[in-house]
């Protein structure tokens, strides 16, 4: 009676083959529905990240212009080159520290701002005060505006990240 006793709980015991294609059916169901929207969630965070460094180099741009207008003693002390005008030469000058007439440094961005989300490399795509926005011709004087080099669609479908 013992050894029929222990025959019977051990056939009973472990999954069937079965059950497994089912468990693995399920997870292949909840797998394929995960993907579309964590690769959803990443691209919106991306999104976020590009709104928010052009937000920041804006506004580096901005406060840089605005110190090269403003009257002794809060302007820069030695102005680089007048042939760039009052916008900086390139994204990276506004990285360096800008000494003021006052002897105080401002520096306006870091050089992690410089990278762009979407091709995660640190080039954008500048434009001078002077440039036709519509033409892809830059003369490269200065940094008036920045755009995302990426040609991909946005979220929206219907504008891409070059065009924010």
């Amino acid at each position: 009676m013992r050894n029929g006793g222990s025959r019977g709980a051990s056939s009973e015991s472990g999954f069937s083959i079965a059950e497994l294609i089912t468990v693995v059916a399920i997870i292949g169901i909840l797998a394929s529905v995960a993907v579309p929207v964590v690769s959803f969630g990443i691209r919106r965070q991306k999104e976020l990240e590009l709104h928010e460094r052009l937000r920041k180099l804006t506004d580096a741009i901005d406060r840089y212009h605005e110190l090269r207008m403003a009257n002794p003693p809060n302007n820069i002390k030695k102005p680089p080159d007048f042939g760039q005008r009052d916008y900086p030469k390139n994204l990276e000058e506004l990285t360096k520290p800008i000494e003021l007439n006052t002897g105080k440094s401002v520096r306006l961005l870091r050089q992690r701002d410089l990278i762009d989300p979407m091709t995660n490399k640190s080039e954008w795509d500048t434009l001078s005060d002077n440039d036709d926005p519509t033409s892809s011709i830059r003369s490269g004087d200065n940094v008036f505006e920045v755009r995302s080099k990426s040609t991909a669609v946005a979220l929206d479908g219907r504008t891409h990240y070059n065009e924010w």
